[in-house]
């Protein structure tokens, strides 16, 4: 099972330096999420970077809130950093649970499904190779992968997971799934069901700060304050929930990846919510 890590979401100035120590480690990719309203950087343009840097890993938006942004100059955007990095990337979408990320452009929380559908058909009209193309003219450079990055898709709706077997090469779960891999079954089922051949790419995700009790208690409060907008009245999972299950220890790593094993999962992603570039090393030792 391949393993990948985040940049760090607390020092964003510190990107390159993560991405060389992640490159020289055990690690098979590289994520970077997504936000509007929030100190971070854009990944796309993180990524562009990254990809200067390294020469082997994956480089993967996890995920991109593509709903949010015009689809004809992300389809240049994506299409530029598959080439740059010799068609290492690949492009995760999902649709962000934040009001305030789609009121700064304008537009309604409700909205988001359609607006992604609509955008996500947009987008692969215009990377090279389409039928429609010529409708525009060239926008985007030749791809290195071809037929443009491959499309990764996360959410847990119904919709969601249609849009891995409609457009998607894989399937990000922004959290460990059960040993059965229920929602991995689930997954491989719209596949099966929209006649694609081969498996979809299966992905997990865990919360993560290794280190002393200083870097776990400065990652609990950047995580519980991320999630803070799931504290309300009646909510089930909420922001101290979160930071309950993020992973702090060798024990509680090996119990995920086995878990991941056990589901099928192809990548298990760890997110690092400590900017302590140390963790880096940690993890990596705790992998073997």
């Amino acid at each position: 099972m391949r393993t990948g890590i985040s940049l760090p979401i607390a020092a964003p100035e510190a990107a390159l330096e993560w991405a060389r120590r992640i490159e020289a480690g055990p690690f098979d990719a590289v994520a970077v999420f997504d936000r509007l309203v929030y100190p971070c950087p854009d990944p796309l343009i993180t990524l562009a970077a990254v990809a200067g840097v390294t020469s082997r890993v994956t480089l993967r938006s996890q995920v991109l809130l593509a709903a949010l942004r015009d689809p004809v100059v992300l389809a240049k955007q994506a299409a530029t950093l598959d080439l740059l990095s010799g068609g290492r990337f690949e492009l995760g979408l999902g649709l962000g649970d934040r009001e305030d990320d789609y009121a700064a452009v304008g537009l309604k929380k409700t909205q988001r499904g359609r607006l992604l559908d609509a955008n996500v058909e947009r987008l692969l009209q215009v990377w090279p190779g389409s039928e429609q193309e010529g409708a525009l003219g060239p926008v985007a450079p030749p791809t290195a992968s071809a037929g443009g990055p491959k499309l990764l898709f996360g959410g847990y709706s119904d919709a969601a997971l249609r849009r891995v077997a409609r457009w998607g090469g894989g399937y990000i779960s922004n959290m460990v799934p059960d040993a059965e891999g229920s929602i991995f079954r689930k997954v491989e089922a719209e596949w099966a069901a929209a006649g694609r051949e081969g498996r979809p790419q299966l992905l997990a995700q865990v919360n993560v700060a290794i280190g002393s009790p200083e870097v776990v208690e400065e990652a609990r409060r950047r995580l519980t304050a991320y999630y803070a907008f799931l504290d309300y009245p009646g909510s089930y999972i909420t922001s101290q929930k979160i930071s309950e299950w993020m992973v702090t220890s060798e024990q509680q790593l090996q119990y995920v990846l086995h878990m991941c094993r056990q589901s099928g999962a192809d990548e298990l992603v760890f997110m690092c919510w400590s900017q302590d570039l140390g963790q880096v090393d940690r993890i990596a030792s705790l992998l073997g």
